[in-house]
């Protein structure tokens, strides 16, 4: 979408890290910037096993960038190439993630786009959920964010009145998403 993601290493703290960027194009787009520094500001007041956590965020030459939590492993996409999960594993692996989104809704915060690349699984096992850049912060006001009729996020997981207009989401919306990604899970059908 907006970011690339890159690895780098934090030098002060000794730790590999994850660095998002806008890609080039984006870097001058007040929306893409809106959009970005929602994403920070969402995911840095999450703390949650569950969660990807953002460390640091500022801009620099290149623009803005966020510094996170580094998962080594893979996408739970790239994890279902190589076939379905049996129903007990994705309905545990699920559940994990409901745990970190239930701290995201408790803090007014809406994913919209909670789809298996946005789910992280790191070596140790542990899935987390990630790429906040569609979040929606505060349910009752959306109008800086999002525009009446504008449509966010992944076809495949939306929930129908994300498909007509994303202002019009709750968690609701997410759970949708949710059950969409257990169907992939469960059926391989990618």
């Amino acid at each position: 979408g907006m970011g690339e993601v890159l690895r780098a290493f934090d030098k002060f703290l000794e730790r590999p890290v994850a660095i998002k960027r806008l890609k080039d194009p984006l870097v001058n787009s007040q929306l893409a910037m809106r959009r970005f520094q929602t994403e920070a500001q969402s995911v840095a007041g999450l703390i949650h096993k569950n969660i990807t956590q953002v460390f640091d965020c500022g801009r620099d030459a290149d623009g803005p960038f966020i510094v996170m939590q580094l998962i080594d492993g893979e996408s739970l996409s790239e994890k279902l190439r190589r076939g379905p999960l049996e129903p007990p594993d994705a309905v545990a692996l699920l559940c994990q993630v409901c745990e970190g989104l239930e701290v995201a809704h408790a803090q007014q915060i809406i994913h919209r786009d909670i789809k298996p690349s946005n789910i992280l699984i790191g070596e140790d096992g542990v899935p987390r959920l990630a790429d906040f850049g569609l979040a929606r912060q505060d349910f009752s006001n959306d109008e800086m964010q999002t525009h009446a009729g504008t449509v966010l996020g992944t076809l495949d997981f939306m929930s129908p009145e994300q498909r007509v207009d994303a202002t019009q989401v709750d968690v609701r919306s997410d759970l949708w998403s949710l059950a969409a990604t257990l169907y992939q899970m469960v059926t391989g059908d990618v």
